[in-house]
């Protein structure tokens, strides 16, 4: 079975009402994580994140929306999209929320920013999870990676799943805006040969992450929110940044620490490009 992106007609479509409508199976097979990359396909929920995704100029795979009167006006933001009406109680089953808002948008993973082969530009700024276990702490590591202008996330094989649902509510659509790839640790040896600064973020670094010249070609390695990064991943870093604390707090959680590196060099580069 295949997508189709041929838009229907709202009002020729009567709404979907069976749970054996095989629509619906195969869009409530997406919370499973196996399904989703035998698909090649993700969920986005809630009116924010379908905007978003429109905005960035993708057009979903299917979008569904609840059949309810307060609801209806979300048909506004189908665009070209083939749409469908869904009946409120089955509707919310298509979600892991207690309480879904009343859009959902399927979407091809093919359709995210890719890295592109040819750039070999010198300002890189790259962002490593290594082994991040919650799906929360990650999607705000892709929200903060795409705000600070950062290049591409690579994310290693024991990193949760990017296209979870809780990591895609958290990451209020980064994942439109900035490249995310999987990769061993081959690979992110390859891929940081050309970087000049590789910082592991460590509540017990021998440098303030502040210290640090984040203006050179830059990756920024956070890892598991228990143990940290692997020791091979670590052998690969550099620099081991500290975030000094007060008041006796020992740590921050994994999504607040890289976010604070990723903005720390955000902010350096754009001092230099104003001085410069």
């Amino acid at each position: 079975m295949t997508w189709s992106r041929t838009p229907e007609r709202i009002d020729s479509l009567e709404p979907i009402e069976g749970l054996r409508n095989p629509l619906i199976k195969r869009v409530r097979s997406l919370l499973r994580r196996k399904a989703r990359y035998e698909e090649r396909a993700f969920l986005v929920e809630g009116a924010r994140a379908v905007s978003d995704m429109a905005d960035a100029g993708i057009t979903a795979l299917m979008i569904l929306v609840r059949d309810a009167e307060d609801d209806i006006t979300l048909l506004d933001l189908a665009g070209n999209s083939p749409v469908r009406l869904v009946a409120p109680r089955l509707f919310n089953d298509l979600s892991d929320l207690p309480h879904p808002q009343g859009i959902l948008a399927v979407v091809s993973m093919d359709d995210l920013p890719r890295e592109r082969a040819d750039d070999q530009s010198g300002d890189d700024l790259l962002l490593i999870a290594d082994g991040m276990r919650d799906p929360g702490n990650l999607g705000t590591l892709l929200r903060s990676a795409a705000g600070a202008g950062a290049s591409t996330v690579w994310l290693t094989p024991d990193t949760v799943d990017p296209f979870n649902p809780k990591c895609v509510r958290s990451a209020m659509g980064a994942h439109f805006r900035i490249s995310v790839h999987h990769a061993d640790e081959q690979e992110l040896r390859r891929r940081i040969e050309r970087v000049d600064v590789v910082a592991v973020a460590d509540a017990n670094g021998d440098k303030n992450y502040d210290d640090i010249d984040w203006t050179l070609p830059s990756a920024i390695i956070v890892g598991g929110e228990a143990f940290g990064p692997t020791a091979s991943i670590r052998e690969l870093a550099t620099a081991n940044v500290r975030i000094p604390l007060q008041s006796n707090v020992e740590s921050l959680n994994a999504g607040v620490a890289g976010s604070l590196l990723i903005f720390e060099a955000a902010r350096q580069r754009r001092r230099a490009a104003h001085l410069d």
